[in-house]
């Protein structure tokens, strides 16, 4: 597992992407850019690392952290978190999968794969049938 982005929550989206180009040369990951034409994150890369800019509107103080992991895992991530009675959404992302939930502490966690059919097939296999 490794660290695949974290979720900024930031005042002002072109003030933010400026400060992140000019101060830790980021930039705009263009494979990405139609989250941000679709109202979703502007992704921000610099060589490995990547952050997601949302525009604070309704969000507390905090932050997410999402992790990369292998499609396989996800059934039973699911299963350990509903063993525990740790709730948890999914999202389809249309290019990739992810599982959001919190730890004991409300820090938001997202598990995510880009390997997008087969982490959605794992997904289902938890469920058991399609999910929407």
């Amino acid at each position: 597992m490794k660290i695949d982005h974290v979720h900024l929550y930031v005042n002002n989206l072109e003030v933010a992407e400026v400060w992140y180009k000019e101060v830790l040369g980021f930039v705009r990951d263009e494979s990405l850019l139609f989250w941000f034409t679709q109202g979703g994150p502007l992704v921000l890369k610099n060589n490995e690392a990547a952050l997601s800019l949302f525009e604070r509107r309704h969000q507390s103080p905090g932050h997410t952290v999402a992790f990369t992991i292998k499609p396989c895992y996800f059934s039973e991530l699911m299963k350990t978190l509903s063993s525990r009675a740790i709730p948890f959404t999914v999202s389809d992302h249309q290019v990739s999968m992810s599982v959001y939930f919190e730890d004991l502490a409300e820090n938001k966690i997202e598990m995510t794969s880009y390997e997008y059919h087969e982490a959605r097939k794992n997904i289902q296999s938890y469920y058991g049938k399609a999910f929407i």
